[in-house]
């Protein structure tokens, strides 16, 4: 593991805060989008296990984590001071696939983390993206993702902002009204019950997704086999090891949603 010293943890809305780390830059240029780290939130053996995160967006040495407080482990995180020392582990995972095709970002809640870093590093924008929350708190960076001139949908369930309803139900519509006939890629990250409503308007404009995906990380490197992901074809594939992100079709999506 690492040390990495916190310059900032502070509250951007809701329940969601900005962690920033200061590590060398010889590793902070390891990293790649859609990679993700773990954080040793205690000393003590309580919490067990790091907690994961994604890159949220890196300057020179200095990580950026867009995390939610959920449970105990981001409620300790949330308490760390600027100047405390935490040790991480990272990077891990495989970075976003190459996409050359068109596509759109729909991200729900924190779900929006991961794709800051990518619009850093990537020259290959997304068409639009999608961006939906339950209410107003909790749309976080929005400025930051407009310094990147991409188009972007704010949705917020009660309507306290943007469009109202869910997000999935906003990119039906823009695929409806304005990609009928142009086949857009689809890279999707958020709760469970959103990526099951993305792969139904996936399914029914016939499109190719990618989901990112979340599950329990406990080691991070594969050995637990604690976030074992099953696979169309047959067997398993580790999240933590070949993923966080899939190609849809890949997935025996029925027994992951399960």
């Amino acid at each position: 593991m690492f040390e990495a010293k916190v310059f900032i943890n502070q509250r951007e809305g809701g329940e969601y805060y900005l962690l920033g780390l200061r590590v060398s830059e010889n590793l902070a240029k390891k990293f790649l989008p859609g990679q993700f780290l773990k954080i040793r939130v205690s000393s003590t053996l309580d919490p067990l296990f790091p907690r994961p995160f994604t890159i949220h967006a890196i300057e020179g040495s200095k990580l950026y984590l867009l995390y939610r407080v959920v449970g105990k482990g981001t409620q300790i995180l949330s308490k760390i001071l600027p100047e405390e020392e935490l040790k991480i582990l990272g990077p891990l995972g495989k970075p976003f696939p190459e996409i050359k095709e068109p596509y759109i970002i729909c991200a729900g809640g924190a779900g929006i983390a991961g794709f800051g870093y990518l619009l850093q590093k990537t020259s290959h924008l997304p068409l639009k993206i999608f961006y939906g929350v339950r209410t107003k708190e909790e749309l976080v960076r929005v400025n930051f993702y407009e310094k990147f001139h991409v188009s972007l949908t704010l949705v917020t369930e009660d309507g306290s902002y943007g469009t109202k309803g869910l997000v999935t139900e906003a990119l039906e519509e823009e695929l409806e009204n304005k990609f009928k006939k142009y086949k857009p890629c689809l890279l999707a990250c958020g709760p469970l019950p959103m990526l099951k409503s993305v792969l139904k308007v996936a399914k029914k404009y016939q499109l190719k997704t990618f989901l990112v995906l979340e599950t329990f990380l406990a080691c991070g490197t594969g050995f637990c086999r604690g976030c074992v992901i099953p696979l169309r074809k047959g067997g398993y594939t580790h999240l933590c090891i070949e993923g966080p992100t899939f190609l849809a079709e890949e997935l025996d999506l029925e027994r992951v949603f399960s």
